[in-house]
Order: C-alpha cells, then structure tokens, then sequence
C-alpha cells in the first residue's frame, strides 16, 4: 500500500469512507463491519472518515474500532449552525467514536464554517483534534474554499474528484499542493454510479497489464494517480470490497495514457 502525506499524517492512499454503509445498529450489522475493520489492517488501509450527520456512523466505527483506535487515523465533521449546537455536536463525535482525540476534524459542506473554525482552533490547541480541514460539494464552493485555504487556519481540504468530475484540477488541488494543504477525495466512484450505472461493459483489456483487475480499481487507480491527491475514501458495505480497493493503491501511478482511456471510457458508457 502506497502511503502519502495528509498534512502532518502518513496515510495509505486509499481509506474507507462511512457514508450510509456504516449507518447501522443491528448487531448482525456492526459485525459485517467488524469484518470490513479487520480487511482494512489485513490490506495496510488505516484512515476511516465519518460524520456527525451520517446516521448512527460514527457510533458504528467506534464499535468496531474498539481495541484497535491506534491501528487508524480518524476524521468527522461538524455540520450545524451556532456555536453551543457545534459544540454540542463535536462533543457527540468524541463520545460515539469512544475517543478523547480525533485526528481530523472538518467543518461540513462549509455550514457556520468561522463559527466552527473558532471552535476546531481552540480544540486543537488544547490537543483534542490533530487538524483542521473543511468539505465542500459543489464548484460554487470552490472560491470560498481557496480563501479559506490562504487563511492558514485548515490543513485538509476534502472535495469531490473522479473521471467525471475534474473541476478542482484547475484551482484547489494546485492551490494545495502549492499550501502543503492535504487533499481528501470523496466519491471517487460517484456513489457507484460510475461502476453500477454504465450503458455497457467496460474494456479492461488495455488496464490488464498494469493490474487493474475490475472497473472500481480503474477509477480508483486514475484518481490516486494524480500525486496532488493524498487519499481518497470509497465507501462500502461489502467486506471483500476492502481488498478489491485496496489493489488501487498497490499499483504505483497510472501512465497518462492510461489514464485518459479510463476517463473516454466512462464517459463513453454513462
């Protein structure tokens, strides 16, 4: 597993995302996630994203993760307006993660972000959370993020990056690496979609060579491909999807041209 920098981490290129797959309670749920845990120590994964408005997410890992908190690097996020609720809020992440220290934490899709940034600051310093990041899912967003990213006060950016979705390639991902601002990628598959909701199949007879064995690879392959990106962060539910994404970041980077094949062809089946 290649490992990158995201700000003062050392983070496998791939982590594991929690987005509805970790929203669960029922027991014989939290043990299929019990399993995805033990792929990821099994394929050298160790970075898990979560968020306070993802369900029962958050308490789902904590369950999962207890007695290996030190085996990952955990990261959440605040996404409520004032500062007691926020407070309130990241207060409930410690408490669901079962941990007196998160590792990242992010200000959600921008909501309140100087109201919480005030709040993450003061945490950081006394030594509750190691960073400070924000997320951000539409272009629209993207001005305000920049601005943000000159002020100093963030050290992770996470956005939306794929074969579809290229539009941070022309401002925040420069702006970071130029900052030494750590990228996190979200939907690297677009949910799925661009495995699941093709036209056709795609050809993986020009990928072979390099490794690729199946399409989610491909994509995952073409994003972590782009060394201004530190991780990116599939989701799953299934725990032997923990190996097939996992081979992405064994591969070393994706040639150029192979990058573009894999980019003509989804856009050739959607």
């Amino acid at each position: 597993m290649e490992y990158r920098k995201l700000g003062n981490l050392d983070v496998s290129v791939i982590g594991l995302g929690t987005l509805r797959a970790f929203d669960v309670t029922d027991e014989a749920d939290l043990a299929q996630r019990g399993q995805i845990i033990d792929n990821l120590l099994a394929n050298d994964i160790n970075f898990i994203d979560s968020a306070a408005m993802y369900g029962a997410a958050e308490a789902a890992v904590g369950a999962t993760i207890k007695g290996k908190r030190d085996k990952f690097y955990l990261a959440t996020k605040v996404r409520i307006e004032g500062k007691e609720p926020g407070e309130q809020q990241i207060a409930r992440s410690f408490a669901n993660f079962g941990v007196d220290y998160i590792d990242i934490f992010q200000v959600h899709n921008l909501i309140d972000t100087q109201t919480h940034l005030a709040t993450l600051e003061r945490l950081k310093e006394e030594g509750k959370i190691g960073m400070i990041g924000v997320t951000a899912m539409v272009n629209e967003a993207y001005p305000e993020v920049m601005d943000i990213m000159c002020s100093g006060r963030i050290d992770t950016v996470q956005i939306p990056y794929n074969v579809v979705q290229t539009e941070v390639e022309e401002g925040v991902l420069p702006l970071a690496e130029e900052l030494g601002i750590g990228i996190m990628v979200m939907e690297p598959l677009k949910k799925g979609r661009y495995v699941k909701e093709l036209k056709g199949e795609p050809d993986l007879a020009p990928l072979k060579e390099f490794g690729i064995k199946t399409w989610a690879q491909a994509l995952l392959s073409w994003v972590v491909s782009n060394p201004q990106v530190s991780i990116t962060i599939p989701a799953t539910s299934r725990p032997e999807r923990i190996q097939e994404n996992a081979l992405a970041g064994n591969l070393g980077t994706m040639p150029q041209e192979l990058r573009d094949y894999v980019r003509e062809e989804t856009l050739r089946l959607l």
